[in-house]
């Protein structure tokens, strides 16, 4: 052996020894962190799960809730495709969905059914961009260079496999299609009962929200949305800011009427009503002490007043205040705009070119475009599942959540509502909610038998912690003390399915979240009061109400873990301790996801042969394509 490959065996070794040592440690450290927890079941951790074993459902909840006992469901999945093609980027993105139906029964056991002719095709929906590279940071905000300021850097520059790499167009037009099928699949004449979503809806909408923030983006440049024509008028900035704060179901108290939600609210109340005077709204919202009253006034003056380019939304009139009316119906306008743009976007038109499906007289339809409009469509499913009752779940296979451990339990330690948590174990456990969960479930599992849940709590927890200066039974919010929509979804952790030949093998635990339905989760056993210290002013906190079923009966959590302990299958790997649904529409989603591979791979031999296109082509490859191609030939002819 020389002493050139003597050395290259030498440094392979010992990397290969480091990575050895490493891992072995990893493992280590993960054994005595699981180790740690022993005994938190019997301690506190048992008191917030719930196991849900004799596979029925509570006619009651089915007969008040869905008012029938045969439910349609729908599950929806995506797909996203992205590959350059010569000096071409393709992007492609899908959402399909799965449908079946759950029959309940006079016991309260549940049949689910699956339409197997339907899944044969399957139905979604689906479009394509293809554009050129150096186009593509007109479209997509996530690589365009900025400073320190957040301000764009014209100076910033990036090679062409990093934006292609990098891009996040396709994924944003995934999210768009999912949430687009899922406001047709809930609307129209004929709407499901139960729509299952392979995402987390509230932490999309807190996502989109953020996203979308008037705050994080040149409104004037970066959407290509505002200056459309809608209904004869043109969408602008202010029409963008308020649509997307907008949002809430009155009958839940939302958006409540604290923080940065009270002028929303205030923007709904006089939307909903005649010109009100200050005295009416106090009245009418409840906000009696002298700090409320000042953040109204503040409030209300900020409504008034022209930020450029947002314009004011409230004008007063003597004492009376109103909306002013060209803003009067700017949800429903919004509406029609996001809903004419996305029918063109996935129009199955073969005729609707590219560039009509996106640009908006001349103009590119962006990121914050597409992450804006699915924040509408995800307002949009929520409301219609309000009016037509349908339960809406988000389920999440694989997470890193730790609000369980971090703020859910320390939070309601603080408020002396329970009694235990991970801080008297140590700091030294496992960090993830999902990893501690299985631990405990495998170490306990003849007290804790399949299928089970956490105790449901509001999502408006993930924001919440402890005081910031320790003042007792008060919350601050966990950034910029802010505390997120409360009352609006509530979420759990579950465990379907063990092996029947060996009980140490049990399924993973999955995350899921639902909608918050007025009757159901507001009842005075479900909902419990945090005082938020807002203003820092802790004699006069703010309320934050929530739904918490740590101390009542959960039939909705009861039946929603009995349908999906139903929608299991002993027969398939892939579906121990997952829904079969949602693995059907994966499959829809990854057929069309290869078909299309397909195509643009065919499409790209098409251009490469064509011999007017030769030499031009040989410049529009890049170097690193070309050598990989010659790399290829070189290995097959050998």
């Amino acid at each position: 052996m020389s002493e050139e490959s003597s050395t290259i065996v030498k440094r392979l070794k010992q990397a290969g020894e480091l990575l050895l040592k490493g891992a072995s440690k990893q493992v280590s450290s993960y054994r005595s962190r699981a180790d740690s927890l022993e005994g938190v079941y019997d301690r506190f951790l048992g008191k917030i799960l719930r196991s849900y074993t004799n596979g029925k459902v509570s006619l009651s909840l089915v007969d008040s809730f869905f008012r029938k006992r045969e439910l349609k469901f729908a599950a929806v999945d995506g797909t996203i495709y992205k590959e350059p093609v010569f000096d071409l980027v393709v992007f492609f993105a899908g959402a399909y969905f799965s449908k079946g139906n759950v029959s309940v029964a006079s016991d309260g056991r549940v049949c689910v059914t699956y339409d197997d002719e339907f899944n044969d095709c399957g139905y979604g929906v689906s479009s394509v961009l293809p554009i050129y590279v150096n186009e593509v940071p007109q479209v997509d905000q996530t690589i365009l260079g900025r400073d320190e300021t957040g301000t764009q850097d014209p100076t910033v520059s990036y090679h062409d496999q990093w934006i292609v790499d990098n891009s996040a167009f396709a994924d944003y037009l995934m999210g768009l299609a999912e949430f687009y099928l899922a406001y047709r699949l809930v609307s129209g004449n004929s709407p499901v009962d139960i729509l299952l979503m392979d995402r987390v809806c509230s932490s999309e909408l807190s996502s989109y929200y953020a996203e979308t923030s008037e705050y994080r983006m040149d409104l004037t440049s970066e959407a290509g949305l505002i200056g459309a024509k809608v209904d004869g008028q043109t969408f602008t900035a202010t029409d963008w800011v308020y649509a997307r704060q907008l949002f809430g179901n009155p009958v839940l108290g939302t958006p409540p009427p604290r923080g940065e939600y009270l002028l929303p609210r205030v923007i709904m109340e006089l939307m909903s009503t005649r010109a009100m005077t200050r005295q009416e709204i106090l009245d009418r919202l409840s906000l009696k002490s002298e700090e409320q009253k000042y953040k109204l006034d503040k409030d209300l003056e900020r409504g008034m007043s022209n930020r450029d380019p947002v314009k004011r939304i409230i004008t007063r009139k003597g004492e009376h205040f109103s909306i002013v009316p060209q803003f009067k119906d700017v949800v429903e306008r919004t509406e029609r705009l996001v809903l004419q743009v996305a029918e063109r976007m996935f129009s199955e038109d073969p005729s609707v070119d590219y560039e009509t499906r996106f640009k908006i007289d001349g103009r590119w339809i962006t990121t914050n475009d597409l992450a804006f409009m699915s924040l509408m469509f995800l307002y949009m499913t929520m409301r219609m599942c309000w009016k037509n009752r349908v339960l809406l779940v988000g389920i999440a296979k694989d997470t890193s959540a730790r609000d369980m451990k971090r703020q859910l339990l320390p939070v309601l330690n603080y408020t002396n509502r329970f009694q235990g948590s991970f801080e008297d174990v140590g700091a030294d456990t496992p960090d993830t909610d999902r990893m501690i969960l299985q631990w405990v479930s495998l170490r306990e599992r003849t007290k804790l038998p399949v299928p089970w849940a956490v105790m449901e709590y509001d999502t408006a927890f993930k924001t919440t912690v402890p005081h910031f200066n320790g003042v007792s039974g008060l919350i601050s919010g966990a950034r910029r003390n802010q505390v997120s929509l409360n009352s609006t979804f509530v979420k759990s952790y579950f465990q379907l399915s063990e092996a029947g030949s060996e009980p140490n093998l049990r399924s993973n635990v999955l995350l899921y979240d639902r909608l918050v339905h007025p009757g159901i989760d507001d009842q005075e056993s479900t909902t419990f009061v945090l005082k938020h210290d807002y203003g820092n002013k802790p004699e006069d906190p703010e309320d934050v109400r929530v739904v918490l079923y740590d101390r009542a009966e959960n039939a909705m959590q009861e039946f929603i873990v009995t349908v999906f302990k139903s929608m299991t299958s002993a027969s398939i790997p892939e579906l121990f301790g997952h829904l079969k649904p949602l693995y059907i529409a994966d499959k829809v989603a990854k057929f069309y996801y290869g078909e299309f591979k397909r195509v643009v791979e065919s499409t790209g031999v098409w251009l490469s042969r064509k011999p007017e296109l030769r030499d031009f082509l040989f410049y529009l490859s890049t170097f690193r394509e070309r050598r990989a191609e010659y790399e290829q030939t070189r290995r097959t002819t050998e």
